[in-house]
C-alpha cells in the first residue's frame, strides 16, 4: 500500500488524536511499533487485520481508509473520488509521461473538455499541477482516492498496457543515446544563478498577488525546498513557478523584501513588522502588513494585502432582507453599541466598513481606531494604533471622546480597558462599531461578562451582534449533483428527512469560468442577534446560552448553520464547504 508522506501523515495523526478516533494510549503503542515514524504508524493504523480477541469477526482497520481521505479532503480543500480501473481513460493516462506518473505516484484518469483530472493518494502532488499542465497543455484538477484504489488501478491489466504501449512510445520517440550530462533543473521562468533577477522577481510575486485577488501571501523555507503560497477566497494555493528561484535565492528574497518593509535586515532572530506599499497593474497604490518570523529553516514571511476602497456596500454583501433591516435601524440609531464577530479573513472588516459607508455623510463626525488601517474612505478621521509607542485603542478612544464624533470604529476589543471605554462611549451618546473574536453571536454576550462588563451595562449599551463566516459559492457554470450529499450526511449537519427527501444539493464540477475549481466568488453567511427587551432580560439575569437563543428565536433569530443549510438547498453551496467553515452543532 503507498504509505503518506511524513508531512501528510502527521497531520492525519494530530487531528485522529485530537477527534478522538485514536486515544492517546494506542496512538503511543502505534507510534512505538513504527519506531516514530509517522507514515509508518499512519500506515499500521490502516491496515486491515483480524481481531485477536473475536477470530470469528471479518478483518478491520483501526482507522479506515474512507475516514482518512475525508480527513484530508478538508485539510487540504481536495475532492473526493471513488475511481475504479474502469474509470480510467486510455486518453487520460497517456497525456502524462510514465515515468513521472511512477515517479510521483499520481494517475491521470479523465479527460474532460480543456482539464485533465488526476487522481492521487497524497494531496501535496497538487502542487504538481503547473508542470502537468506544461507537459498536457491542460488546466488540472486533482482528486483524492483511498490507497486502496490507487493500487487497484495501477496493478489492473488494462491500466497497466496502455502504460506500457506509453512507454514504448516514449523510448520510440527518443533521440539516440549521447554522452551523459547533468539532469536539468526544474524549468523556471528566472535565471536561478543570476541574483540580480531577485528584484524582477520580488515584484512579480507582489503584482500576482494582486491579478490573483490574493488576501495574503506566504513565503516559507524548508529543507529541500521553498514555496510562496496565495491566499485566494480564503484557501491558500501554492505558486510553484516561484519555487525553484526562490530556493537558490532565498536569504537575497526575504532581504529585499525587509528593506521594501523598513525591518532590519542583519537581524534574524527576532519577529519584526512592517509595511510594503507598491503599484498594482493598473498603477494604484497597495499598501500591506508585513511580518517576518525566524524559524527552524529560515525565516518565513507573511504578508497581508489591505484593500483601499471599499468596494462593497452594506446591500450587497450577502445579509437576508430581514437581517439587512436589522443591522440598518441599528448603525442609523443616535447611540449603542454594534459588535461584528468572526474569525480572522471571515470579512468583518468589510462589513463595518460596508456600515460606515451607508452612514458617512458631512453631517456626521466619524472616528476610526485601527491596527492597520485595511480600506481608505473619504470624511472618516482614520487613526492607526501603534502599541510600540503607547498610541493603543484605549489611548486612542479617550482621545476621540474629546473630538466631537457621533460615530465611533474600534477596529478590535482585545483587553478589559478598551471594552470598558467602548461600552460607556456607547451609554454616552456614540454609536461604536467594532469587531470581537468569538465562535457566534449568543457567545459575545458571555464574552464581554467575562471580560468584566458588568450585565446591566452589556444589556443598556448592546444593540446588535452579527457572527460572520465567508464560504465559497457553488460556480453557475457547472453546476452538477453534489455526490458527497448524502441522506446521512445532510441529516448530519441538521436537515430533517423530509428536507432531504425534497431537495437537490449542487457542486461545482469545474469548468474553464472557475479555472477547475468548481467555485466562483464568495459568499458571507450572517447571523444577526437583535437585543430585544426580550433577550435583554436574559442578559441581566446572566442567562446560559440556549436560553438567550430562545429569547432570540422570538425575533427570528437564525443560526449560521440554518442559513448555510438553505444556501445549500438553494445550490448556492455545497455541503464540502458549508463543513469547512461552520461548526456542525
Amino acid at each position: 500500500m503507498t504509505e503518506y508522506t511524513k508531512d501528510v501523515a502527521d497531520r492525519v495523526l494530530r487531528i485522529l488524536q485530537a477527534s478522538g478516533q485514536v486515544d492517546e494510549t494506542k496512538m503511543t503503542e502505534i507510534m512505538v511499533q513504527a519506531e516514530s515514524r509517522s507514515s509508518r504508524a499512519l500506515a499500521l493504523l490502516m491496515e486491515t487485520k483480524p481481531d485477536p480477541d473475536d477470530p470469528g469477526k471479518p478483518p478491520a482497520a483501526m482507522v479506515e481508509e474512507e475516514l482518512v481521505v475525508n480527513i484530508l479532503s478538508r485539510a487540504y480543500a481536495l475532492r473526493r473520488k471513488n475511481l475504479a480501473p474502469s474509470d480510467v481513460a486510455k486518453d487520460a493516462l497517456t497525456s502524462v509521461p510514465k515515468d513521472m506518473i511512477d515517479r510521483e505516484h499520481i494517475l491521470p484518469f479523465a479527460r474532460e473538455g480543456r482539464f485533465l483530472r488526476v487522481a492521487t493518494v497524497d494531496p501535496t502532488k497538487a502542487t504538481l499541477a503547473n508542470q502537468i499542465k506544461a507537459l498536457s497543455n491542460q488546466n488540472v484538477e486533482f482528486f483524492l482516492i483511498k490507497p486502496s484504489e490507487f493500487a487497484a488501478c495501477m496493478g489492473h491489466e488494462d491500466v497497466q498496457a496502455s502504460l506500457g504501449q506509453k512507454k514504448k512510445e516514449e523510448a520510440a520517440a527518443a533521440p539516440a543515446a549521447e554522452a551523459p550530462r547533468p539532469a536539468p533543473r526544474r524549468r523556471s521562468a528566472y535565471d536561478i544563478d543570476d541574483p540580480t533577477v531577485v528584484i524582477k522577481f520580488v515584484d512579480d510575486i507582489l503584482e500576482q498577488s494582486v491579478t490573483t485577488d490574493t488576501s495574503d501571501i506566504h513565503i516559507e523555507p524548508y529543507r529541500e525546498t521553498a514555496r510562496i503560497r496565495f491566499r485566494i477566497n480564503g484557501v491558500l494555493q501554492a505558486q510553484d513557478q516561484f519555487s525553484d528561484f526562490l530556493f537558490h535565492n532565498y536569504l537575497a528574497v526575504i532581504t529585499r523584501l525587509k528593506i521594501l518593509a523598513d525591518c532590519d535586515i542583519a537581524e534574524k532572530r527576532l519577529p519584526q513588522d512592517g509595511a510594503i506599499t507598491f503599484k498594482a497593474p493598473d498603477g494604484e497604490d497597495v499598501d500591506t502588513r508585513f511580518n517576518v518570523l525566524p524559524g527552524k529553516n529560515g525565516e518565513r514571511i507573511c504578508i497581508r494585502l489591505l484593500k483601499g476602497d471599499p468596494s462593497l456596500s452594506i446591500e450587497k454583501i450577502g445579509f437576508k432582507e430581514a437581517d439587512l433591516k436589522k443591522l440598518i435601524d441599528a448603525i442609523t440609531a443616535p447611540q449603542g453599541m454594534v459588535l461584528v464577530t468572526g474569525p480572522t479573513g471571515s470579512g468583518k472588516t468589510t462589513t463595518l466598513y460596508g456600515a460606515l459607508q451607508y452612514i458617512n455623510d458631512p453631517g456626521t463626525n466619524i472616528m476610526t481606531a485601527e491596527d492597520p488601517v485595511e480600506y481608505y474612505l473619504e470624511g472618516l478621521g482614520q487613526t492607526q494604533a501603534n502599541e510600540k509607542i503607547g498610541l493603543s485603542f484605549s489611548s486612542i478612544l479617550r482621545a476621540f471622546l474629546r473630538q466631537d464624533p457621533e460615530v465611533i470604529l474600534v477596529g478590535e476589543i482585545r483587553d478589559q480597558e478598551t471594552v470598558e471605554i467602548a461600552v460607556k462611549a456607547a451609554l454616552t451618546g456614540h454609536l461604536l462599531l467594532s469587531t470581537l473574536h468569538t465562535n457566534d453571536a449568543i457567545s459575545t454576550i458571555s464574552r464581554l461578562l467575562n471580560m468584566g462588563v458588568p450585565s446591566f451595562m452589556i444589556s443598556a449599551a448592546l444593540s446588535l451582534v452579527v457572527a460572520q463566516r465567508l464560504a465559497r459559492k457553488n460556480c453557475p457554470d457547472c453546476l452538477v449533483p453534489d455526490e458527497n450529499a448524502t441522506p446521512a450526511a445532510l441529516e448530519y449537519i441538521g436537515f430533517t428527512a423530509e428536507e432531504v427527501q425534497a431537495m437537490q444539493p449542487r457542486k461545482g464540477s469545474g469548468c474553464a469560468s472557475c479555472e477547475g475549481t468548481g467555485y466562483k466568488g464568495r459568499q458571507g453567511i450572517y447571523e444577526v442577534l437583535r437585543v430585544t427587551p426580550e433577550v435583554e432580560e436574559t442578559i441581566l439575569k446572566q442567562a446560559q446560552a440556549p436560553e438567550i437563543l430562545e429569547a432570540a428565536r422570538l425575533d427570528n433569530f437564525m443560526t449560521m448553520q440554518e442559513v448555510g443549510r438553505d444556501y445549500i438547498r438553494d445550490g448556492v453551496l455545497c455541503l464540502e464547504e458549508f463543513t469547512r467553515v461552520l461548526v456542525v452543532n
